[in-house]
């Protein structure tokens, strides 16, 4: 039965992963940083030694078959330590310090770039990413612009004494749905009769005595920066009239009246608000955020194209940068809004955790297409010298992506496909690699060539698996997708 490859390399990256991952925890507590240099040298030489340790056992006559077994063992340690190399470059970076700079492939989302110029190129790819159609940082930013917009123009063609309360009023209650901006206006309203009562009988108590005012003016700050995070968005909302009332009466005593002006201009600004809500996005994140991961498998897709065409020597570098650079942004946009809806008021038809798990396959994809350019272009890793093996391994790569393609239609068209989508094939990647080993065995074409096609009928397989596993997620936010924004 074969097992693990016992090379001094496979144990030397062990300890650097452990002593990283140790060193990952001490650092935010003060202790020294982790060694990311070590980890990498350590993947490398591991890397180097992989291959010898094949082509010694293929020379000896060693079945092909059990040599893929045995590299197969030591994958999933190539991948904990890339996993370890992001999770090292952010301790660092928390308790404020610096990954290397040069030699180390920091993966996608490590902000290593420090200073003015590290702070303006992030600012840069921020706003391109969203300055797309399908951007939900840009949906909210327009709709809550045309909803300030309409209560300016209503406050002032009415003549309104304070119209900036129904300015804050919109701006309070503006939700990513139709429905969460409904129960938030009768939170609002609620809460500003509740403190209309409490702040006017307050204020019909004091009278004149400014120096009451002034005791209670800072309690009732506190309570109105306090409730509405710790007790609720009423409470906040009746501690904010309370101290209306209070400074208004500070500047100029008018009793209770103030904050009857003030119910009046929050049921306008509330008005607004739902009329908003209802016309420009009734569905809120729960629509965006589908379509937004939509874009990130569409995106993942192409990068893992270009980077499989790279390891089996097909691609270019050029092709592979463009595409990661469009699968970062649409890893922005499907990030983004996964925040709205997670922090969007109401009920959600969706579980969390299922469309965490979708845009979280998203990232993975994009994992696994930066160590695929990693190996092709840092490494070398090219399947020149096995020219059938590539060939049948990029046919299960268009299946691949055709159904990874087929899970961004069905999430932005909101329907299920009927004819199943076909799956790539195990046996005809397995063939593929042994036929290139042997090859490589025989002399006929070299290890690294080889291990470029074993390499990425590896990935193959895995990602198969990622997506074979989010059919029943796509599923659940395509029925998730059809409920009426009112329900």
């Amino acid at each position: 039965m074969p097992s693990r490859p016992c090379i001094d390399e496979g144990n030397q990256l062990t300890s650097a992963v452990t002593a990283a991952l140790a060193a990952s925890a001490a650092v935010l507590t003060g202790g020294n940083g982790p060694d990311i240099g070590a980890i990498e040298d350590a993947r490398r030489a591991h890397r180097a030694a992989l291959d010898r340790w094949a082509a010694e056992e293929l020379g000896r006559g060693r079945p092909a078959e059990e040599v893929l077994q045995g590299i197969d063992v030591d994958h999933t340690l190539r991948v904990i330590a890339y996993l370890t190399i992001a999770l090292s470059a952010n301790a660092l970076i928390s308790a404020g310090g610096r990954p290397p700079d040069d030699g180390v492939a920091l993966p996608a989302a490590i902000p290593h770039l420090e200073g003015t110029r590290g702070t303006a190129i992030r600012m840069a790819r921020t706003l391109r990413a969203h300055l797309d159609p399908n951007s939900t940082v840009l949906h909210g930013s327009l709709r809550t612009a045309v909803g300030l917009g309409v209560s300016v123009f209503l406050a002032r063609s009415l003549g309104l004494s304070h119209a900036f309360w129904v300015v804050l009023g919109t701006l309070s209650v503006l939700r990513s749905n139709a429905l969460g901006t409904g129960r938030s206006t009768v939170e609002a309203l609620l809460g500003s009769v509740i403190g209309f009562i409490a702040g006017g009988l307050f204020a019909f108590i004091a009278g004149d005595d400014t120096v009451l005012m002034w005791i209670a003016l800072p309690i009732a700050l506190f309570f109105a920066a306090y409730a509405a995070s710790a007790i609720g968005f009423v409470a906040g909302q009746a501690a904010f009239t309370v101290t209306v009332i209070i400074i208004f009466n500070l500047i100029s005593p008018a009793g209770w009246q103030v904050g009857l002006v003030r119910i009046e201009d929050v049921a306008i600004g509330t008005g607004i608000s739902v009329l908003i809500g209802v016309l420009l996005w009734p569905r809120g994140a729960r629509r965006d955020v589908t379509r937004a991961t939509a874009g990130l498998y569409r995106a993942a897709a192409e990068y893992l194209h270009r980077a499989f065409d790279m390891v089996l020597g097909a691609g270019t570098a050029a092709a592979v940068a463009s595409a990661r650079a469009g699968v970062l942004r649409a890893r922005l946009r499907a990030g983004e809004a996964f925040d709205v809806f997670l922090n969007e008021r109401g009920a959600k038809p969706l579980p969390p955790e299922t469309l965490g798990r979708m845009v979280a396959a998203g990232r993975q994809a994009l994992l696994a297409g930066d160590l695929l350019a990693f190996i092709a272009s840092d490494l070398g890793y090219r399947a020149d010298s096995c020219h059938e093996g590539a060939a049948a391994v990029a046919e299960q790569v268009q299946v691949l992506l055709l159904g990874m393609n087929h899970l961004a239609d069905e999430l932005a068209g909101g329907s299920r496909r009927e004819v199943p989508v076909e799956r790539p094939s195990l046996e005809a990647l397995n063939r593929a690699a042994v036929i290139c080993m042997r090859h490589a065995g025989s002399g006929s074409g070299s290890t690294r060539g080889a291990m470029a096609v074993v390499i990425a009928g590896e990935w193959v397989q895995n990602l198969g698996r990622l997506e074979a596993d989010l059919e029943r997620p796509v599923a659940a936010a395509v029925e998730a997708a059809k409920i009426h924004w009112w329900r």
